[in-house]
């Protein structure tokens, strides 16, 4: 029997638990901001989280400070949900950020638009 909708809807509920900061593990810090979120969602949608959270069993993960949090947060939203909103002017910095955290399909679409 196929459940053809069942990874969509779990992801959708792992999102709604990350927006109430239910059972999240982990807290990313970027410039002055905290995100919860899931470590097996950031490891599993991300190689450089998977290998920064293999070396960090803590609760607390600092990333750089050249990060933007307000591009981060848009990629948090988009690991968790698929979509990615934002403004044409706000693409290069969004571009950066999913380079530095590796998420290649990010990179190649947003590379397209440019």
């Amino acid at each position: 029997i196929s459940f053809p909708h069942h990874s969509a809807s779990l992801l959708e509920s792992l999102n709604r638990l990350r927006l109430e900061g239910k059972f999240c593990d982990v807290h990313v810090h970027v410039g002055g901001r905290i995100f919860p979120a899931h470590k097996s969602v950031l490891a599993a949608a991300s190689p450089f989280f998977h290998d920064k959270l293999v070396l960090h069993d803590g609760e607390r993960l600092l990333l750089p400070t050249a990060i933007d949090p307000e591009a981060f947060e848009g990629l948090l939203h988009l690991i968790y949900s698929g979509r990615l909103t934002l403004v044409l002017e706000a693409l290069p910095g969004h571009l950066l950020v999913a380079s530095g955290l590796q998420l290649w399909h990010v990179v190649d679409q947003c590379s397209e638009i440019l």
